[in-house]
């Protein structure tokens, strides 16, 4: 595994170098637009063997088929994601916003740790889509108060998950601790915020 700095040099100057809430978000944006336009383009490939009756009649008796397609739409996001990190450290909108993701101990990002940061990215996602469900199904529930007090929690975790760098005193993300992975400014991305 080849060593970008040591962890020594990646540890000084630490202040500097993790970006704020704003410049993440901005950054996550840009790069979801991109990845929301290569699952469009996917879904557009796909669509023709859809209306096939051999795989309607798969997806009617098994559900294999939706299943299949949502994992394809995942694993194009890690490939999206783990290449950009693998490749340079930054996506297409991480260079806008001048931000890089490095490894804590100096090392150049490998695709196992690129795994973890996706899926550690993901969570907050879906517990937002959780919240969401639960909260639409509190409409039509007799049990309505328990879908709402389940939606809300969801709906405060996958907050606290979104605005968690903000506190922590590293200034990571949940992804970042899952992966051993921090955020930096591009120019100063020997810098990794102080242990």
């Amino acid at each position: 595994m080849k060593r970008l700095h040591s962890a020594q040099a990646i540890t000084e100057n630490a202040a500097l170098a993790a970006p704020g809430l704003l410049r993440r978000w901005a950054s996550g944006l840009y790069d979801a637009l991109i990845v929301l336009a290569i699952c469009i383009l996917a879904t557009f490939l796909v669509m023709p063997f859809a209306h096939s009756r051999v795989l309607d009649t798969f997806y009617a008796h098994s559900g294999g088929l939706k299943s299949l397609y949502q994992v394809g739409l995942l694993v194009l996001g890690y490939v999206f994601f783990g290449g950009f990190w693998t490749l340079g450290g930054q996506t297409i909108g991480m260079r806008t916003w001048k931000l890089r993701v490095v490894r804590l101990d100096g090392a150049r990002l490998d695709w196992y740790r690129a795994l973890l940061r996706y899926l550690g990215m993901l969570i907050p996602w879906l517990l937002l889509l959780l919240g969401s469900e639960l909260l639409m199904r509190a409409v039509q529930s007799p049990r309505a108060l328990a879908w709402r007090v389940a939606g809300v929690l969801a709906l405060l975790a996958a907050l606290a998950a979104f605005l968690w760098p903000a506190f922590d005193r590293r200034r990571l993300a949940w992804h970042d601790r899952l992966s051993g992975t921090c955020l930096v400014l591009s120019g100063k991305a020997r810098s990794v915020p102080p242990a």
